[in-house]
Order: structure tokens, then C-alpha cells, then sequence
């Protein structure tokens, strides 16, 4: 059953709202105990710290334009909001299928579960709110395929700043995630990793694009009703008999 193309400004609201304090929650939570635990606090290397911490604010923008006169979103909100879509879907299939999975070759061993609760709302919940929203709140065919190559500009500059970072930093955690990590496997597998990932970030991309079109709502033509021609007043005076 395709989504109803004209969303309840309430219902938008509420799920809005919560997306919010989902994200505003899990990164609170993930913060205080980075700081609370030993060395550096360095949570604001990872990708699911900065997407997250991007989607909430965008979000609550959002908020506050709808809160405010409910202006619908033009096209560069809608491949903002892509964007940020787009970010936060790469977290949460990252981690779920590559971090957090046993069977995968980047699988991270952890004292801790990989599941607590605010790596639940980081990599779960935030993820498929914000492509629930994406596809029954909008936005509405104003995206095409270029959207999903801009939106790599992100990740391409996040993965500089990884590299460089661990190039400089000399304790404490160098790469943020395993497929990164230059020095234990080289630049020659990174690139490779790299190349992998960033396909499947585009094909994303490309599937958030997909969706945008699927649920837009198709212009009906319009149906022109030939009238039949008045017949002639055989009455009127000069008319033939």
C-alpha cells in the first residue's frame, strides 16, 4: 500500500519530535560515557556521531519551520534532508551488517554489547525513522540521480579527515573503523574498502532517489468533454421553413 500523499500535519509533528529525541537521547547517552571513560574522550570522530548529530539538527529545523507557518520544503530542503537521510542510513548499515555482525571481516570485538541502548537509537532507531519519514512524509519528486553523487561529497571528505587524522595522531584510537585502518592494512586495501563502500553509498543514494519518485503522486490529465453544438431555434424570426 503505497503512503498517503498528503501526510496530517500533526502526525508529522509527533514523529518529528520523536526522531529528535531519539537521536538528541542516544547521543547524550554515547557522549557521557566517552568522557566518563579512561583517555581522550573521542566520540566525535565516528561517522554515527556526526550523522546523527546532523540529523537531529536538521530535524529539529524542520520542526520549527513546520511549528512556525508549514511551509512546504523546496528543493534544496528536500536534498538537504536527502542528504541527511542518506548519512544516517550508511550508519546503521555499516554497523549493523559490517561492525556488529559476527560473519563479517570488519566485525569489532567488544567487552560490551554492540546493542546497548543508546547504540540502539544511534544505529536502529534514528536509521529507520528517518527513512520511514523519508518515505511517507516526503519529500515529493524533487530529486533526481545528480542528488546522489553530490551527497558523497560528505563521506569523501569524512574519509580525508580520517585518514589524515590517523596519519598525525600517535595514541588512542588512530582509525575510527576497522575497513579504515592504514596501518594494519594498508593503503592499498583502505583504497579498496574505500572504492567498495562508496558503490554502495551511491546505490543508496540512488534507492533514496527511487523511493522519492515511486510514492510521488502522478498528475492526473486532464479529461476534455466535447459538449454536443446547441441545435438551431427553427422559431426565430428569418429562419427557413
Amino acid at each position: 500500500m503505497a503512503p498517503d500523499h498528503g501526510p496530517n500535519r500533526a502526525h508529522v509533528i509527533a514523529f518529528r519530535s520523536a526522531l529528535c529525541l531519539a537521536g538528541a537521547a542516544g547521543l547524550v547517552g554515547t557522549t557521557a560515557k566517552s568522557l566518563a571513560g579512561p583517555g581522550p574522550a573521542e566520540f566525535w570522530i565516528y561517522f554515527t556521531v556526526q550523522s546523527n548529530l546532523f540529523l537531529s539538527a536538521f530535524f529539529a529545523t524542520l520542526l520549527v519551520r513546520t511549528l512556525r507557518d508549514g511551509d512546504a520544503e523546496g528543493v534544496f530542503l528536500a536534498a538537504v534532508k536527502g542528504a541527511a537521510t542518506l548519512y544516517i542510513v550508511i550508519t546503521g548499515t555499516v554497523f549493523n551488517l559490517l561492525l556488529a555482525n559476527p560473519a563479517s571481516p570488519f566485525y569489532q570485538q567488544q567487552k560490551e554489547s554492540h546493542y546497548t541502548w543508546d547504540s540502539v537509537l544511534l544505529h536502529v532507531v534514528t536509521p529507520l525513522m528517518a527513512l520511514l519519514d523519508w518515505m511517507f512524509f516526503g519529500p515529493r519528486g524533487a530529486l533526481r540521480p545528480r542528488h546522489a553523487a553530490l551527497w558523497l561529497a560528505y563521506p569523501l571528505a569524512y574519509l580525508l579527515f580520517a585518514l589524515v587524522r590517523g596519519a598525525i595522531v600517535t595514541s588512542g584510537t588512530r582509525y575510527p573503523y576497522p575497513f579504515l585502518d592504514v596501518a594494519g592494512s594498508g593503503y592499498g586495501q583502505v583504497s579498496v574498502n574505500c572504492l567498495f563502500l562508496a558503490s554502495g553509498f551511491y546505490l543508496l543514494g540512488l534507492g533514496l532517489v527511487a523511493l522519492d519518485r515511486r510514492y510521488t503522486p502522478r498528475a492526473t490529465p486532464a479529461v476534455t468533454v466535447h459538449q454536443p453544438p446547441e441545435p438551431e431555434d427553427v422559431s426565430s424570426p428569418g429562419a427557413p421553413v
